[in-house]
């Protein structure tokens, strides 16, 4: 990727394994992938750091989180988010054309009663919440 030294891997081999099994790519064509929380980790620690980028074939890019969706959280999604659109506009990242960044709950939302409440706010950062079962095609 442009601006940093985040090696790029074929498919979606970056992706640490237990987090592949919380993003559904069927019907899209992951040619690419890197995980920019690992590339960015030493020279910026502190940083609320997004976890992945997907490059698609012919439907651009995704960028892709795992991480607890709750209340409490929902305030570090949002800064992760914020990183990532800098990192995206000043490095020159592949481009998402107004759609939105994934995240995918590590253990489901807290409380899930909030599920509706969370996604909506999340939404309006233009931030989707996936569930494991999500087609992501269906989404973008």
């Amino acid at each position: 990727m442009p601006g940093c030294n985040c090696p790029l891997s074929p498919g979606v081999t970056a992706l640490k394994k237990g987090d592949r099994n919380k993003i559904n790519l069927e019907g899209l064509d992951p040619r690419e992938s890197c995980e920019v929380d690992a590339c960015f980790k030493a020279v910026e620690p502190h940083a609320n750091r997004w976890d992945y980028y997907i490059g698609l074939g012919r439907n651009g890019a995704l960028y892709f989180e795992v991480h607890e969706v709750s209340e409490a959280e929902l305030v570090c999604l949002m800064a992760k988010a914020q990183w990532l659109r800098e990192k995206i506009a000043s490095l020159g990242w592949a481009e998402i054309g107004g759609r939105s960044l994934f995240v995918a709950p590590t253990k489901g939302i807290t409380p899930f009663a909030l599920y509706g409440e969370l996604s909506r706010r999340l939404a309006l950062k233009k931030i989707t919440v996936i569930m494991k079962g999500d087609r992501v095609c269906d989404l973008i």
